[in-house]
């Protein structure tokens, strides 16, 4: 019934807007397009908050009892690089990323579809994932989230849009397809690179099971992490110096989407979805910023990104956030933490490098502070209303829902489990007015050390880019808005 409904809707679909496209003629199905492409990309984040079985974190005994399961990580991971490249064809019209849609996209979505029963097995497993997993939902409204013929409404329309896309897509571009004899390397280079940077954070633990490889702080793999990072952007940086500024921009936006996904994909795999969830970490924040921060253009959010959040990333990468019992290095939380903070750290740093924005200046110093500020205070806010109802319903089911740690100033054993000296100064001093509680001496101490970082690395970017900024002021400089397939930097 679902393939003659689905194959029913698309004919249907795709007639429909060609009748339209003909009649009011290529404005119209542009237009359509960037419909379809909008609605695919809102429901493709949508699911992330659905439940599914395959992106939870499982054990190494449930891994070895699933079956089929690498062949179905790898489906599911082809499908994402569609989630990368489709964005970026419809709304950016780059003529490699128009190419990918059409010759890879395209027959991957179909051959997704494909895969329909497998995917419902694991779209309708009680696997406690997801909203099923927000104390304050009812138990009518979390089976709902499982049941089939939602799932495959909702899956259906999430591939009707993505084919229908592609599909018309490919009908605009039919005349401009062709890859010639000197394009295919590069479109091929283009794709393994776009493939290797959207992987899921739930495919390696299929691919590899656990391995005995473990990330905690101060040991080889730490070490080589680091390494690796440095040697990316180093890479990176060489390969596309002399190249055209939309190379360069195609380069960073397509790592922006790919994050996005790769944090976003974190609110299905988590044991449970609370206010901590948000993404109000730092870092967390930093995986959409990179993204608003590329396709807005911004400067004001790009000095917010290259100091405040390139800061974050880089404590995160000295101090290691995971449990020591479960720290295999292909284990779902640990590559989430992986790739969410070597991209973090590592798309503001190209951006610098790369010069895809104006170079910093002064008044960079006041768009990052009070942007952090900004932040701090909504945080300390949140932070200080959420756990005071954390500690209000104290022994009740919805208890653990209001428990927040942002910038890790309100929970003093986190604290001092990765900086053993704070946790005595949580009891200094101590404002509390009922369940709600304050640290002063704590979060005043937070802001201060961590303004002054900021302040230290700007100084640090704003000595090392003087050469941009004369590039800039003697008109040698790539501006942002100049996007060009012609233009590289002398």
């Amino acid at each position: 019934m679902f393939w003659f409904v689905f194959s029913l809707v698309l004919a249907v679909a795709i007639l429909g807007c060609a009748f339209l496209a003909k009649k009011k003629g290529d404005a119209a199905l542009d237009r359509i397009i960037k419909i379809s492409a909008t609605a695919f990309i809102t429901l493709s984040v949508a699911g992330l908050f659905l439940p599914d079985l395959f992106m939870c974190s499982h054990e190494a005994e449930t891994l070895a009892a699933m079956t089929g399961t690498k062949f179905h990580a790898i489906i599911r991971w082809l499908n994402l690089v569609c989630f990368t490249v489709l964005p970026i064809a419809v709304f950016q019209q780059n003529k490699y990323f128009e190419k990918m849609a059409s010759y890879f996209c395209l027959p991957m979505a179909l051959v997704n579809v494909g895969f329909f029963e497998q995917y419902m097995e694991y779209f309708t497993a009680n696997s406690n994932s997801g909203l099923q997993t927000v104390r304050l939902f009812s138990q009518e409204f979390k089976d709902f989230l499982i049941d089939p013929e939602f799932r495959s409404v909702f899956f259906g329309l999430t591939c009707l849009c993505q084919i229908l896309t592609l599909f018309l897509l490919t009908c605009r571009n039919r005349e401009k397809l062709a890859v010639s004899k000197s394009e295919t390397g590069k479109l091929l280079l283009i794709l393994a690179g776009v493939t290797y940077m959207s992987l899921p954070i739930f495919v390696p633990q299929y691919l590899f099971g656990h391995v005995d490889i473990m990330m905690i702080g101060f040991t080889l793999p730490h070490y080589i992490w680091i390494a690796i990072t440095i040697l990316v952007i180093h890479v990176l940086y060489r390969m596309f110096q002399y190249k055209c500024y939309e190379s360069k921009y195609m380069l960073v936006l397509s790592m922006a989407w790919a994050l996005m996904m790769q944090f976003s994909q974190m609110f299905t795999a988590s044991s449970e979805l609370n206010l901590m969830k948000l993404p109000l970490q730092l870092c967390n924040l930093g995986s959409y910023l990179a993204l608003l921060m590329l396709v807005k253009k911004s400067d004001k959010i790009f000095h917010f990104t290259l100091i405040v959040n390139v800061v974050g990333a880089a404590i995160a990468f000295l101090v290691i956030d995971i449990g020591k019992d479960s720290s295999h290095l292909t284990r779902l939380w640990v590559v989430h933490y992986i790739v969410e903070h070597t991209k973090v750290l590592a798309i503001p740093v190209l951006c610098l490098v790369l010069r895809i924005f104006k170079p910093i200046e002064a008044r960079s110093i006041k768009h990052f502070s009070i942007g952090f500020t900004t932040y701090y205070l909504f945080v300390f806010v949140f932070g200080t209303i959420s756990n005071g109802f954390y500690r209000m319903f104290e022994g009740q089911h919805i208890q653990n829902f209001f428990y927040s740690n942002f910038l890790f100033m309100f929970d003093k054993e986190v604290a001092g489990r990765l900086i053993g000296f704070v946790e005595p100064l949580f009891d200094i001093w101590v404002i509390r007015m009922g369940t709600f509680e304050i640290y002063p001496v704590v979060q005043l101490l937070v802001y201060v050390v961590f303004m002054t970082v900021c302040l230290s690395l700007y100084l640090v970017v704003h000595a090392k880019t003087k050469r941009q900024r004369d590039d800039y002021a003697n008109n040698r400089y790539l501006k942002y808005d100049q996007v060009r397939e012609s233009e590289s930097v002398q």
